[in-house]
């Protein structure tokens, strides 16, 4: 399993994208989902995530800054019908 960084800093004008991926048969399906345990789903324009499992934010305007989503925590999880595994906390912050 590539595992993401524990903390993922990045500006506004840059946006960041945060790989997770996993080996197994069959061939697990990556989802993140937040500290309370919730799946991540897009948010147009801030953020998506994309089919090889990576979570995607886009660069945003300063008064698009959505603490629930630019200052969370979130972990992928990658699942099979064997079972599941979880990434450790990724901390994200975006800066305005």
């Amino acid at each position: 399993m590539v595992e993401p960084d524990s903390k993922v800093e990045f500006m506004n004008s840059s946006g960041a994208a945060i790989a997770c991926s996993s080996q197994g048969n069959p061939t697990p399906q990556i989802t993140w989902i937040k500290k309370d345990g919730t799946t991540v789903t897009d948010v147009t324009g801030l953020r998506h995530v994309r089919p090889d499992g990576t979570l995607v934010f886009q660069p945003f305007r300063a008064e698009e800054y959505r603490q629930d989503v630019h200052s969370a925590i979130y972990r992928c999880v990658a699942r099979n019908v064997v079972g599941a595994i979880a990434s450790k906390d990724v901390s994200v912050r975006a800066g305005k």
